[in-house]
């Protein structure tokens, strides 16, 4: 099958970054709107998933306001019902993003 026929679950992964499975409660705005509630659900240093119900476009400009840190600027990839995901214009600092995780990580009860 070539590539570009495969579907998502068949797909050689080609991130540039290693994610790492989160739960963040946070916001994003885009220019000219109020922020939005959304939920934060895997992040890497290049990039993130979020879940919300509210509609972005694929290809808007957004920033990402984690609790704790400045606003993050970042574009949106794809869209997929309720789920989004999205690349940083500058990727996060190694210390950052292993500060995030830590503080973030859904525990393994």
């Amino acid at each position: 099958m070539l590539p570009a026929m495969q579907d998502a679950e068949t797909r050689p992964e080609t991130r540039a970054a290693a994610r790492s499975a989160v739960a963040i409660r946070a916001q994003v705005r885009m220019m000219g709107t109020d922020k939005l509630d959304i939920d934060v659900t895997d992040l890497s240093r290049t990039g993130f998933q979020i879940e919300t119900i509210h509609r972005i476009q694929p290809g808007a400009t957004i920033w990402l306001r984690i609790p704790g840190l400045a606003g993050l600027e970042a574009t949106v990839k794809w869209g997929r019902r309720h789920f989004y995901g999205c690349a940083f214009v500058r990727p996060l600092h190694e210390a950052v993003f292993d500060h995030v995780v830590a503080l973030a990580t859904p525990s393994r009860d």
